[in-house]
């Protein structure tokens, strides 16, 4: 039940962004005097989502990243604090890449990129904003991520998953959430760092101007990492930007063989 509940408020909340999923029938919105609503403008300073109270900062918009880089390392400049294992994975990914046999890369096989390399994606982000829940419409593999805002915990029987279970409050204009529940199948970025399922990332969603959305992120990984570390992704406000299809199946030219070496063709 409380999985169709979040589901249902989901669609419902991208369904007030103009975001629809496929197979899933949307309900008339009633207009007065047989006028149609007034339309939710994507990416308006002023839209305020499904009845937000005004007193609750407004990230709600089109965001889009001002860098990529495939790289998520510390921000204080430091070196990524590997334990000795991560750290073999993390070098014989790199000297395969660097005789030009990159092994394998989950995305590759059009597996969704999970948290947190979501985070500083190259495309960009949609965030609507509910009373109890915060959307956040990724464009890469067309997917969103759950943002539980109504205080109650990771569910008992809750299981691993790409995105994981995402719960999140507000530190006055600071939104912050933990997400846990990942798995570990994915990497932490494009260069190959690794991770597991003990996970822990914890972000801070910030404005630091109007048109100016700052993202830190810690991961807390005690099997793969030796402390936690922080990361960050900046974005900016891009109020005529609409996300285009992504179909990664459509232009998957790199499958990795049975070796887990990326055929090129």
């Amino acid at each position: 039940m409380r999985m169709r509940m979040s589901i249902l408020r989901a669609t419902t909340a991208l369904a007030a962004a103009g975001i629809f999923l496929p197979g899933v029938p949307m309900a008339q919105a009633p207009g007065g005097g047989g006028q149609p609503p007034k339309p939710v403008v994507m990416g308006d300073p002023l839209r305020r989502d499904l009845a937000v109270p005004d007193n609750t900062p407004n990230i709600s918009g089109t965001w889009s990243p001002n860098t990529y880089f495939r790289v998520i390392s510390p921000v204080d400049g430091s070196a990524t604090p590997f334990l000795p294992w991560a750290r073999d994975f993390f070098l014989k990914r790199n000297e395969a890449e660097a005789r030009g046999e990159p092994l394998f890369d989950p995305n590759a096989n059009c597996l969704p990129s999970g948290v947190p390399r979501v985070i500083p994606t190259p495309y960009p982000l949609d965030i609507v904003q509910t009373p109890d829940a915060i959307l956040i419409g990724i464009e890469v593999m067309h997917s969103f991520r759950i943002i539980h805002m109504d205080g109650r915990p990771r569910p008992a029987d809750f299981k691993s998953t790409y995105l994981g279970y995402s719960a999140g409050h507000w530190e006055g204009d600071v939104l912050v959430v933990e997400t846990t529940g990942l798995n570990g199948y994915t990497q932490v970025d494009e260069e190959g760092r690794p991770k597991s399922s003990a996970l822990k990332v914890t972000e801070r969603y910030m404005k630091r101007a109007p048109d100016q959305l700052e993202i830190t992120y810690t991961l807390d990984d005690p099997r793969t990492y030796s402390r936690p570390w922080t990361a960050r992704a900046q974005y900016r406000w891009a109020p005529n930007l609409r996300f285009d299809e992504y179909v990664c199946e459509e232009n998957n030219r790199n499958k990795p063989d049975a070796s887990g070496q990326l055929r090129h063709r």
